[in-house]
């Protein structure tokens, strides 16, 4: 009989306040309790929850009603009881936080969680406390406001933003992969690859976090590990001079957008060219840039440690070509040059070495073609780029026989013949 009593009462104060709002549009909230006795701001609100759905007194979420200046929203509302003590059948707030902290790290690690999906987790947290749920509006409305307060604490949220391809929410903070020991201290020794390279400064950042992050505990290690190795190959005597240009060069292949240059070419000559990067390309720590160049329709190759300038046209856009494919582009080339069409190369390489040359792979056409008795393998390419294989062949001397084509034979034997005669010339004392 006493809660028949309450229900009546509450329904006779929710028909009070309906008709004072619908009477008194633009009255406070103040208002409202003193014409219909009602003790606690709490208290209305409650009621004005349960007559949200009621058109003539709220609409799009508004309430005619005027606090602190402005109209009165269900958010308003929902926000306030939330602050002022957990509601009946809400979890706490902390809590709330918490649970949304959980989901959104863990999905950022994979790139982060729908709104929809993030929503039935939160779901799923409100119904624990109670199976009866505010409408889906509502929750999602409280949903986004929880997210809002997690940013007040300096969780910094990465938000669906209008027009992008991206929809996930995700924190917006940086992961260190989970490495072991050994692949963490695989993973630093890469990076000692680099040192004196186009790539110098950015590693050297790279490796300092690193030193700081997965070697924290044992320093030593790092410094042992750059002590006890030592990389051999080609780098550069001024790295610092080239390494922002690469940078810009990077940016100018992935957003399309032309680039001024000044560039030395191998005869010493300087020119001034706009180019139109396609790709770069890496090649025993030497670094290119395959562009077009100007209104040119062919494809080019620069030294990126020969351009001597570099001016980046961002506001100057330029076409993608969609039938080029770097790869493919690159793939019969010898190196990074394919100035020439595609021949069949067929090499002898001496007993001496043959067992080095079957271990490793210097081209993706590579075949070893026939092993003669006397130990010997002949080795089998379909290049272009012939003038770099040319100096590629020189540097194993003897044990080397060019048996195909005949022109690169004759170009490796007249090679062989200056060199010979530079070295039959009286010696110096």
């Amino acid at each position: 009989m006493a809660v028949k009593t309450r229900t009546t009462a509450m329904t006779k104060k929710s028909l009070q306040v309906r008709e004072f709002i619908r009477k008194h549009p633009g009255s406070t909230p103040q208002q409202v309790m003193a014409a219909v006795k009602i003790n606690s701001e709490a208290s209305l609100y409650r009621i004005l929850l349960g007559l949200s759905d009621d058109s003539e007194i709220c609409q799009n979420g508004v309430f005619p009603l005027i606090k602190n200046g402005q109209n009165l929203t269900i958010d308003d509302i929902e926000d306030f009881l939330e602050n002022g003590g957990v509601a009946p059948g809400r979890p706490p707030l902390a809590e709330r936080l918490l649970y949304l902290y959980h989901f959104l790290e863990q999905a950022s690690r994979d790139g982060g969680i729908r709104f929809e999906a993030l929503y039935q987790q939160y779901r799923e947290l409100l119904e624990q406390y109670s199976p009866k749920l505010p409408k889906e509006d509502s929750i999602k409305r409280s949903l986004q406001r929880d997210l809002n307060r997690l940013e007040t604490f300096g969780i910094a949220i990465d938000r669906p933003s209008s027009g992008s391809a991206n929809k996930t929410y995700r924190l917006r903070q940086e992961y260190l992969p989970k490495l072991s020991r050994e692949s963490a201290a695989v993973l630093y020794v890469s990076t000692l690859l680099h040192r004196n390279t186009l790539l110098d400064d950015a590693v050297r950042s790279v490796r300092f976090n690193m030193e700081s992050g997965f070697f924290r505990d044992r320093p030593e290690r790092a410094r042992l590990l750059k002590e006890r190795l030592y990389v051999l190959g080609d780098t550069l005597s001024s790295p610092e001079q080239f390494g922002q240009l690469l940078g810009q060069l990077i940016m100018a292949v992935s957003e399309s957008y032309r680039v001024k240059v000044e560039y030395v070419n191998n005869s010493g000559k300087t020119s001034s060219r706009i180019l139109e990067p396609l790709g770069l390309v890496c090649k025993r720590n030497v670094w290119y840039v395959i562009a077009r160049q100007g209104s040119k329709a062919d494809i080019k190759t620069f030294r990126v440690d020969q351009i001597q300038h570099l001016v980046s046209k961002e506001g100057d856009k330029f076409n993608y070509p969609e039938d080029f494919s770097l790869q493919k582009h690159i793939g019969a080339s010898w190196g990074v040059f394919c100035n020439d069409t595609v021949q069949r190369v067929r090499l002898r390489f001496s007993p001496e070495v043959a067992a080095r040359v079957k271990k490793l792979r210097y081209h993706p056409t590579q075949q070893i073609v026939e092993e003669t008795a006397d130990g010997a393998v002949i080795v089998q390419f379909d290049v272009c780029g012939l003038v770099e294989m040319q100096s590629w062949i020189m540097q194993w001397g003897k044990q080397v026989e060019v048996l195909q084509p005949a022109f690169l034979r004759k170009r490796i034997l007249a090679q062989a013949l200056s060199v010979a005669q530079l070295y039959s010339k009286q010696t110096l004392p």
